[in-house]
């Protein structure tokens, strides 16, 4: 176990007495962070308790300074790869887990549907975003609405239009041509 660095839990950070809780990691296993400013420091500061604010703002400060911040979050995204936000932990390259989850997210490339076969485990896809409703739709009433904006007359009559067919129908949509 040469090479980790282990502590307990100080009182100063969590507002409790010192408990038997042991944190160990290892400080800049990859070579490229032997210049990090966390090596010298106790690690349970990157480690902050949820809700913990203060020593999560103290531990992005430091971070914030050091000159291998990039390289760490790097470092940190390839070592928990497809992790989900639970299953990682600290503040690492400045960066809290949910924000590192946010990070490898965005950098996933959506795949195309007939690009997955089915003997394949399920892929989960990267949504794209939709366009917005368009004027004279009941759609684009309804966006009108949403934005605080008074609806322009052909997204009105949609609408009316779109509700008499409710009442008389049972549905909004129109007959299919």
């Amino acid at each position: 176990m040469s090479g980790l660095v282990a502590g307990t839990r100080n009182g100063h950070l969590t507002g409790r007495t010192p408990s038997a809780w042991t944190l160990g990691f290892e400080l800049a296993p990859n070579p490229g962070l032997a210049a990090a400013l966390c090596k010298g420091i106790e690690p349970e500061l990157f480690f902050p308790e949820r809700g913990d604010r203060p020593t999560a703002a103290l531990a992005r400060e430091i971070c914030a300074q050091c000159p291998v911040m990039e390289a760490c979050l790097t470092d940190a995204l390839a070592s928990e790869g497809s992790a989900g936000h639970a299953n990682r932990f600290g503040i690492r390259g400045g960066k809290s887990p949910e924000e590192r989850h946010a990070i490898y997210l965005g950098s996933r490339e959506p795949v195309p549907v007939d690009a997955v076969s089915e003997s394949a485990p399920a892929v989960r896809q990267i949504k794209q975003k939709r366009e917005p409703a368009k004027c004279g739709t009941r759609g684009g009433y309804q966006r009108h609405l949403r934005q605080s904006e008074k609806p322009c007359d052909p997204c009105r009559f949609a609408n009316t239009d779109a509700d008499r067919r409710l009442r008389s129908t049972g549905s909004s949509k129109g007959a299919a041509a």
